[in-house]
């Protein structure tokens, strides 16, 4: 009797050993990114354990997160910038009015100066 070489591997989501080849073999699906999930269905009913389906959930999952908290940061971002906007706002008028101020005196001096050496 020739022995038969059985290859083994383990599942990539549930470390379950599977059984690649012979008679007793397991039931397995591989990915395009030579992933290896065991999958136990009867067939015309639904699968007791997809480990496939549950790494695929799990992944959407974990990218709605990452967006749903990249989306939360954006809006916290976007508020602190309207927050410190409106800060600039407020302090805007004591600005402007100490502006107007030193503008005045600007004027003032430069009519003063004039004045001085033109007297008429």
């Amino acid at each position: 009797m020739k022995k038969k070489l059985i290859f083994a591997r383990k599942c990539d989501w549930c470390n379950r050993e599977i059984t690649l080849n012979g008679k007793d073999s397991d039931s397995y699906v591989v990915t395009a990114e030579h992933r290896i999930f065991c999958i136990i269905q009867i067939p015309g009913k639904p699968a007791e354990r997809d480990c496939m389906a549950d790494y695929l959930n799990n992944t959407k999952q974990k990218l709605y997160e990452h967006t749903f908290k990249k989306e939360l940061e954006k809006k916290e971002k976007e508020q602190k910038e309207k927050e410190e906007k409106e800060e600039k706002i407020k302090s805007m008028p004591r600005v402007l009015a100490k502006l107007d101020a030193l503008q005045k005196e600007f004027k003032d001096r430069e009519w003063k100066e004039r004045l001085s050496k033109h007297p008429s």
